[in-house]
């Protein structure tokens, strides 16, 4: 696929099938990832990929993370139960899912660029996904920046947790995108 109209036409999609992803794709798209613009090629990205039964893990870890997030704010336990079961179960809204971290630099410009590099890599494996005819979703929340998540990934002080993809083969059609051009957002000087 062309690059060009690969990032013209890939969208998040929320709804993907169960099937297992073969792990040579999921492997593409790990590999496109390292090949993202780092400066002083710091090489700041790290991955977990949480498959078939991995996934548990990945499953009691948001669940734990929901529980203390339902105690400190003082929730209901009714409340905090349904909380918990909702956040075990986005672990298994798709076959594959990836955490994508981002290590600390050296001092705090290191670590903003370290952060920025691996959010481009991030968007390096969501076309990979596309064109490889996968669907996939950047997803965080509270509970992804939760000190019990940072905790579970073994993390660093100044690491972060960029984000969770969700991969998997589309279970849904394309939509419509809605953006606006580029000029709207564009301010030129020129001489």
């Amino acid at each position: 696929m062309d690059v060009a109209r690969a990032i013209e036409t890939r969208q998040s999609v929320v709804k993907v099938k169960q099937d297992p992803v073969p792990r040579e794709l999921i492997e593409r798209i790990l590999e496109s990832a390292v090949h993202a613009p780092n400066h002083k090629i710091t090489e700041p990205w790290r991955f977990h990929v949480f498959t078939g039964r991995g996934r548990g893990k990945f499953a009691r870890a948001r669940a734990e993370t929901a529980r203390l997030l339902a105690e400190a704010e003082g929730e209901e336990e009714s409340l905090a139960r349904g909380r918990i079961s909702r956040e075990r179960k986005k672990a298994f809204r798709a076959p594959v899912v990836i955490a994508v971290i981002s290590l600390a630099g050296r001092d705090e410009v290191e670590t903003k660029e370290n952060y920025a590099a691996c959010c481009a890599a991030v968007q390096n494996m969501l076309l990979t996904a596309h064109a490889l005819g996968l669907g996939a979703i950047w997803r965080t929340g509270p509970v992804a920046y939760h000190e019990n998540m940072r905790r579970f990934f073994g993390l660093d002080e100044g690491d972060s947790i960029v984000g969770y993809l969700y991969v998997g083969y589309p279970d849904m059609g394309e939509r419509t995108r809605r953006r606006r051009p580029a000029s709207e957002f564009t301010v030129w000087h020129e001489g």
